[in-house]
Parts: structure tokens; sequence; C-alpha cells
């Protein structure tokens, strides 16, 4: 099942919630029809995927599906999750002192860059790990 409001926003801005029992053909051409007319979504597309996000559809923006980690996963996804929170938390501190701070109070590039690069090889080494563990789990014969 998909996202109505990201497949057929003008539709679902229309009759809300009761979109998604209308037939899929059905739903995109009344959805090039509203369209045509002009008539908007419900709101920027971009805030349509965000809450979309929000409420746990994937990337592809289709539902997420409970999966089953085990203890090992679920203790590296910590780890990277409390250093990025670590790495963020530094970030944020340097950022607010380039914007208030004095000169000689700031960090330089080398390092700032430095931080940037640590959080994305986090974020990259957990999502990473995630997908693995998933993987694992959806190709677990039995």
């Amino acid at each position: 099942m998909t996202n109505n409001t990201v497949l057929i926003p003008r539709l679902h801005a229309l009759i809300g919630e009761m979109a998604s029992d209308v037939p899929k053909d059905l739903a995109r051409e009344i959805e090039c029809a509203l369209k045509e007319q002009q008539f908007p979504p419900a709101q920027p597309m971009f805030f349509t995927f965000l809450d979309a996000i929000r409420r746990g559809d994937g990337e592809d923006g289709q539902p997420c599906t409970t999966q089953m980690l085990n203890a090992q996963t679920l203790a590296s996804l910590g780890r990277s999750l409390s250093a990025l929170t670590a790495v963020l938390d530094l970030l944020h501190a340097a950022e607010r002192a380039r914007v208030d701070g004095n000169t000689d109070e700031q960090i330089g590039d080398f390092h700032r860059n430095g931080l940037l690069l640590a959080a994305r090889q986090i974020a990259h080494a957990a999502q990473t790990g995630l997908g693995d563990a998933i993987t694992a789990v959806v190709n677990k014969p039995g």
C-alpha cells in the first residue's frame, strides 16, 4: 500500500482518507483532472513527503514493515546513533560560535569539515548496518 498523500495529493486534499478507497486507476484519472484544473494540492510536495517519512514510510514512499533485528545489530545502531548525536552536538556548537562568537572563538574550516565528514560516515555506517540486517532477515530461510 502506498501513501496517497504523495501519489494523489489533490484527491487526498479534496476527500481526505477516503481517497484510499478509490480504485487506483480512477484515483489517477481524478488526480490528473484536478491537476489540469489547477486544483492545488493540500501542501507543497516537500511537506507531503516529509509528513509521509515521519509516519514511517521508507525512502521509496512505501510503508515500512516490521523487521526483527538481532542484538548485535541493535547495539551497533545504538553506538552509531550515540556517536552521530555527539558529532552533531559539536557541529551545532561550532555553528553557534561561528554566528555569535568572535573569530578567535571559532573552530577552523578543517575541523568543521572533519566533523561533517565524521557525521556522514557514521550515518552511512548505520544505514549500511541496518540495510544488511534487514536483507539478512528478509532472505532468512524458513
